[in-house]
């Protein structure tokens, strides 16, 4: 019997044609494989960003100026890759705090070079730094002028200080006993700021209680270190960790410990609550081991019964409040 001309082109060449293309056999297979072989090019080649896969064409955000070109060769060589686009990251936010013996950093930097760069600024005598840094995005100041800040602080006595800075700004936060350190303080950071404008929320009072912390921008400092690499993140349908997951929690618990006060979330992903719950003790577990009180942590499950395709059902997020 001979098939109607529509039904032939319809029920026989197109479903051939879009085969052979991979947009109806595979969906979104296709999209998922590319990913993950763009990403593992990436970390074979020691390269960093942010990978957004959209049919044939790869989008990398968020890459160090001084890595664009080689970033975008390492992809094009990827096979099934049809255009590759690389973006320059932005200038990230960097989180100071020092707190008492304890001096943290967090943000983003190009590479392993300039976080020793960073390091070694803001090293001080009597003083252990914490660095939650992740790799591929860039400094908003120079490390030497991060370490003229920290020295700033600490040269006036200020045992209880916090700076954000982004977008050309530097915002400090402290607590002092009395006007004349709170000048000292205003004066020494924007002699060290190097021309950035400064932002001042010193308040004179009292020394505030441990744990009274920017705990916003301490929030906002841990989402960037974990989002940056790769997420708290597991291998489908299990509770093995995926990537570099209990060195992020590591970093993690040693951010959260100058803020011994502030409430922790756990929020863990899963096919289902028994799989998030198991993950989210395991997060959890890690960040005791780091000196986090148990009490201070709660854990939330989101089940995706739909399956673990997309990596966001498959991990776990950490809210600091």
């Amino acid at each position: 019997m001979r098939l109607p001309h529509a039904v032939w082109i319809g029920g026989l060449l197109l479903p051939a044609l879009l085969a052979a293309t991979g947009v109806v056999v595979y969906g979104g297979g296709i999209e998922r494989a590319l990913d993950a072989d763009v990403r593992s090019a990436l970390g074979k080649a020691g390269y960093h960003g942010v990978v957004a896969v959209e049919g044939r064409t790869v989008v990398v955000s968020e890459v160090a100026p001084r890595s664009v070109d080689a970033v975008r060769a390492v992809v094009s060589d990827v096979s099934g890759v049809g255009t590759a686009e690389v973006r320059q990251a932005e200038p990230a936010q960097l989180f100071v705090a020092v707190r008492g013996a304890e001096i943290l950093v967090s943000g983003a930097v190009a590479d392993d070079e300039e976080r020793g760069a960073l390091i070694a600024a803001v090293q001080v005598a009597d003083h252990r730094v914490t660095a939650a840094l992740r790799t591929g995005g860039l400094l908003p100041i120079p490390p030497a002028v991060v370490g003229r800040v920290v020295s700033a602080a600490l040269s006036a006595k200020v045992s209880d200080v916090t700076a954000t800075v982004h977008n050309g700004q530097i915002a400090i936060a402290a607590r002092v006993p009395d006007e004349a350190r709170a000048t000292a303080v205003r004066e020494a950071v924007t002699q060290a700021a190097n021309g950035l404008q400064v932002t001042d929320r010193i308040e004179v009072g009292p020394s505030a209680a441990v744990g009274d912390l920017n705990v916003e921008a301490l929030h906002d400092s841990i989402s960037r270190l974990v989002n940056g690499n790769g997420a708290i993140r597991f291998v489908q349908g299990t509770t093995a960790y995926e990537g570099h997951g209990t060195v992020l929690i590591q970093r993690v618990g040693r951010m959260l410990l100058v803020a011994p006060r502030a409430s922790i979330t756990l929020v863990a992903h899963g096919t289902d609550q028994a799989v998030a719950a198991k993950r989210g003790e395991l997060v959890r577990d890690v960040l005791v081991g780091q000196g986090v009180s148990p009490a201070l942590i709660a854990i939330e499950t989101r089940p995706a019964p739909g399956g673990e395709y997309d990596p966001a059902t498959r991990q776990v997020d950490v809210v600091v409040r």
